[in-house]
């Protein structure tokens, strides 16, 4: 059973009362295992009911509901959840928790730990946050796209001798969380260089990370001839994001923050940055303050 059957089960076991909604879910225990008595538009689900789909719970899932929670599965990782299920899956923590993907730029090597490793040229390290202890690359370059961090050595970085050779780092999606991306920035204490998207939440979250002092992007006259552009623009994108975010970006302390968002109000609209890789632009550093602007 899924979760939400499994939690209805909870509940309906856990309460005195005997008469629930007839929703999808109690129509599914009433019609697969002949719970229940329907009463209009309600189901009655008497004592031998609520021990029947203990029964039930017990010989399909393997969990005792008497014994445990459904809530309780969700601090758990995979194997701790098989002592309690027959389904590891049940298990609420994610398999990459606290890990992270880092990689090197094409033609240098990933130093880690006080070691150095050599990766193909789309490759990169899988890590836990907790074996992380120091790195001798003396920059963060972060990521925002998984397509972008992984094709990073068809762009054109021009990066400056100070920043030239950075851990590279991929912010985080379902998989890879951006907190324990968040946890690396702040316990490394390395300058961080942000690849974003340019639109609203891009720009919004590349700012507010630790040690943040730079975007890597195309030159400012490319980027306004992408939001010029009505085929690349992407104005929906600008409008779905612009109410959580323009408080941010209207009084952010970065200079560079603000004249981006500037653009971006002035074309009504944002880019994304897979089109870094699609034209082959030049991208270059710009800092997020006139002293660190390359």
């Amino acid at each position: 059973m899924n979760k939400q059957l499994l939690s209805v089960i909870e509940r309906a076991i856990r309460s005195d009362n005997q008469l629930f909604p007839l929703n999808q879910s109690w129509e599914y225990l009433h019609r697969q295992y002949n719970i229940g008595q329907t009463q209009g538009n309600k189901l009655k689900v008497t004592q031998q009911d609520k021990d029947d789909l203990i029964a039930v719970v017990k010989h399909e899932d393997g969990i005792d509901l008497e014994q445990i929670s459904v809530a309780d599965f969700a601090a758990m990782n995979r194997e701790a959840a098989l002592a309690f299920a027959l389904d590891e899956k049940i298990a609420g923590q994610s398999v990459k928790k606290n890990r992270l993907a880092i990689k090197a730029l094409t033609g240098r090597a990933l130093k880690i730990n006080g070691l150095s490793y050599s990766l193909p040229g789309s490759g990169y390290l899988d890590m836990a946050l907790a074996d992380i202890t120091g790195t001798a690359h003396n920059c963060i370059l972060l990521i925002e796209n998984y397509r972008c961090f992984d094709r990073l050595e068809n762009m054109q970085l021009n990066l400056p001798a100070r920043y030239a050779d950075p851990l590279v780092l991929y912010r985080g999606d379902n998989d890879y969380s951006e907190k324990t991306v968040r946890q690396l920035l702040a316990q490394l204490n390395l300058p961080v260089l942000a690849m974003a998207d340019l639109d609203p939440q891009g720009l919004s979250i590349a700012q507010s990370f630790p040690h943040i002092v730079g975007l890597i992007a195309p030159c400012l006259a490319d980027l306004e001839a992408l939001l010029k552009d009505k085929q690349k623009a992407n104005s929906r994108l600008y409008d779905k994001q612009l109410a959580g975010c323009q408080n941010a970006l209207s009084t952010s302390p970065h200079g560079l923050i603000r004249q981006l968002w500037g653009m971006m109000k002035k074309h009504q609209a944002g880019i994304v940055q897979e089109y870094w890789l699609q034209a082959g632009y030049a991208l270059v550093v710009h800092g997020l303050d006139p002293a660190e602007h390359r």
